[in-house]
């Protein structure tokens, strides 16, 4: 990479509206919340919050799948800050502060710009509790987002969309519910939210300032169970739970309108999904993008699984059934509905533990049909076990990533799940690969390898640049002119290297000690190191701030 002064970005680019810029600075356990002009970052900063200590964050119904997927709402944890990413740039943050005599949520919107989404004061012996439950719902979009209370029944609706609801003037707003809310089942969606209470009902609730719960719990049943993880479709329109008594509950549906329904598969041992952190995180109960299909697991004698049609037109598949694969197969991990423009057709991986295949599975009128996409064990049913052993898949705009064991290492298997075309194209990781963030679109993959790092375009799944061994790249950040990654020679030197979609690469000069960079849905970014920098389309300006023992900018796409 040839060193550039980034005064060259005029050369392919004007600048776009300057926003806001927002620092988290100070102490780790009291920081203050500052903003300052974009157009302007050494004018005046508006403090927003002072001895603030941010806290891990937790969300309901957290997948392997959606933590490498940044066109979702997702959890992620960099330079030891975890926080909810948001599709497009914004983020939220969990806090206390004043040593717990306060607790909320902070809000850093697509412009950089920060705002407190709600707080409350602490709770219990000493009103230094927290005040609300242990995870948050989030909305896929990013537009919403539900906060279960602890200390009263309820929870508290935020506004992510950049508006306020008329009834409090704010971008929160309290639903009363009959009891406590469950924070493990709150599924937010586009309009609407699901939650369970304690006193075993569900209830639907639009996010809209007029919304209020309605009780959507199916008729009570002689030892009747509820299990808290529920599955729901992308778009929020759908939602799959189970109830009943043990081992004999049943699925029921209920979407945004009308009661909840009765799914046609009989009583059984269902499994629920299996959501992170508790469990692993591979759903064993998933719903296409549009809730039109629904994957399930029936345990009762051993796994076996199933592909339904929710709207019972098409039969239902019992995708391990003999004589499609060998009896005692239905190990599965890692599904996905692949397909974007219907999303009905199932990618996922089965076999036995460590030996597997990819299958894509599809229904028809006259049953459904399995393909072996990868067919390192037979491509004839009934199937036997695989060679494969997938760890963990990233969908890159409709093609998978997946990182699988190979002998005693790892490799990346790039598989498409609609042409089925199948081929290992790194071999030697030494982790999973780990997304960026952008501003927009699909973000950028960097794979470690033993041989050096390796950057992987989130919009075509194709390898983009490569370093040599001992030569590291931090996640890359896209804004909406450019990407940016962080390249570690070593001993805490490097450059910073921003590049073009169509491969031009802008080195910046030899530096030491770069901490983070942030792209702006501005157009800029900022260096966070010995010194604080902005750099912009024409413009590269050093920040003047107090010194502080800790600064992470909040803004943008970030690491």
């Amino acid at each position: 990479m040839r060193p550039t002064s980034p005064f060259l970005f005029a050369v392919f680019a004007s600048a776009l509206s300057a926003q806001s810029l927002t620092f988290a600075e100070g102490n780790p356990t009291a920081l203050q919340i500052v903003s300052v002009s974009e157009a302007a970052p050494n004018g005046p900063a508006t403090v927003l919050l002072q001895g603030v200590e941010l806290l891990p964050i937790e969300i309901a119904a957290r997948t392997l799948a959606q933590e490498l997927d940044p066109t979702v709402s997702r959890r992620v944890v960099r330079n030891g800050l975890a926080r909810v990413e948001l599709p497009g740039g914004g983020r939220l943050l969990r806090y206390r502060r004043l040593g717990g005599q306060f607790w909320g949520f902070l809000w850093i919107a697509a412009d950089g710009g920060a705002q407190v989404a709600l707080e409350a004061p602490g709770t219990g012996p000493g009103a230094l509790n927290d005040p609300f439950g242990d995870r948050i719902g989030v909305a896929p979009d990013g537009q919403h987002a539900v906060v279960p209370s602890a200390a009263v029944a309820g929870c508290h609706v935020l506004r992510l969309d950049g508006g306020t609801f008329s009834s409090t003037g704010r971008i929160d707003r309290f639903v009363a519910t009959s009891d406590n809310v469950f924070p493990t089942s709150v599924m937010v969606g586009a309009s609407h939210v699901f939650l369970q209470t304690d006193d075993e009902h569900l209830w639907r609730c639009a996010l809209a300032d007029t919304g209020t719960p309605v009780d959507v719990s199916p008729p009570a049943v002689l030892n009747g169970e509820w299990k808290d993880q529920m599955a729901m479709s992308r778009d929020g329109t759908r939602l799959v739970f189970l109830y009943g008594p043990r081992d004999q509950q049943r699925l029921w549906m209920v979407g945004t309108t009308g009661p909840a329904t009765m799914l046609p598969p009989p009583p059984s041992k269902y499994e629920e999904p299996g959501y992170l952190p508790e469990d692993p995180g591979e759903p064993a109960m998933l719903l296409d993008h549009t809730g039109s299909r629904l994957l399930f697991v029936d345990s009762i004698v051993r796994d076996e699984l199933f592909l339904l049609d929710t709207s019972g037109t098409l039969p239902t598949l019992q995708i391990t059934e003999d004589n499609i694969f060998q009896p005692y197969i239905g190990v599965h991990i890692l599904p996905f509905f692949s397909d974007p423009l219907s999303g009905s057709k199932l990618t996922l991986a089965i076999g036995d533990a460590g030996l597997m295949d990819w299958f894509r599975v599809e229904l028809g009128a006259t049953g459904g049909t399995v393909v072996n996409l990868t067919a390192t064990g037979s491509v004839q049913q009934p199937f036997p076990a695989g060679q494969l052993d997938p760890r963990q898949a990233a969908d890159a705009n409709g093609t998978l990533l997946i990182t699988e064991q190979s002998g005693a290492g790892l490799a990346m298997r790039r598989l498409d799940p609609l042409g089925g075309n199948s081929a290992v194209v790194q071999q030697n990781l030494l982790a999973a690969p780990v997304a960026g963030s952008a501003t927009a679109g699909p973000a950028d993959l960097v794979v470690r390898t033993s041989g050096g790092d390796r950057l992987y375009r989130g919009d075509t799944a194709n390898l983009f640049a490569s370093t040599p061994t001992g030569v590291s790249l931090t996640p890359p950040v896209h804004g909406p002119l450019f990407a940016a990654t962080w390249v570690h020679l070593g001993n805490g030197l490097g450059v910073v290297a921003y590049y073009l979609p169509d491969g031009t690469i802008i080195a910046g000069n030899l530096e030491l000690g770069v901490e983070q960079l942030c792209a702006t849905a501005a157009g800029g970014f900022v260096v966070v190191g010995p010194q604080l920098r902005y750099i912009a389309p024409g413009t590269a300006a050093t920040i003047t701030r107090p010194a502080a023992a800790v600064r992470v900018c909040l803004s943008g796409a970030g690491g």
